[in-house]
């Protein structure tokens, strides 16, 4: 009587594991890529949910009425942090904002958290209005790098020195 085993042999599975292990040494790199890309489209999405909240609170006509919140817009013509908002306490504008994003605050803290791309812990989001009907604000987040290279050295203050910052313009 003939046995017939069919299986695999030791070397086989060497083979086999050896062109799994090149496979992944080689797409792994340009997976990571992809990876920073997309965690970079979604802090660029975050950022046009913030900017389309204080762009559409800003039109607001009840928001315009009131007096803390006028002084806020009125003061977006240098550059702001999104948390200076929230000073004087209880204006219609950060309320406004805060609702539109579904946020309990404007600092820091809770916007970091939703942060997906390379940043460094001192990441803030900064705005100024630059007039148009087209794009009236420019805003961008510090420390943050919109190329995926997790270069986080963009620390500006100021709209003219972004750089590779997330931003829109």
């Amino acid at each position: 009587m003939k046995r017939n085993d069919q299986g695999f042999s030791l070397v086989e599975l060497i083979i086999v594991i050896a062109i799994m292990a090149i496979l992944i040494g080689v797409l792994t790199p340009v997976m990571i890529k992809y990876v920073e890309k997309a965690n970079v489209s979604s802090d660029q999405q975050l950022l046009d949910s913030v900017y389309q909240a204080v762009v559409y609170a800003s039109a607001d006509p009840d928001i315009a009425s009131d007096p803390a919140s006028k002084a806020l817009i009125d003061g977006m013509t240098t550059p702001c942090t999104l948390e200076s908002l929230m000073t004087p306490a209880d204006n219609k504008l950060s309320k406004e904002v805060m609702d539109t994003l579904g946020w309990s605050d404007l600092n820091q803290s809770t916007y970091e958290q939703l942060l997906r791309s390379a940043h460094s812990s001192d990441c803030e989001i900064y705005l100024v209005y630059q007039g148009g009907i087209k794009n009236p604000l420019v805003m961008w987040i510090t420390t943050t790098d919109k190329t995926g290279k997790k270069d986080t050295s963009n620390t500006s203050n100021t709209a003219a020195g972004i750089g590779d910052c997330i931003s829109i313009q």
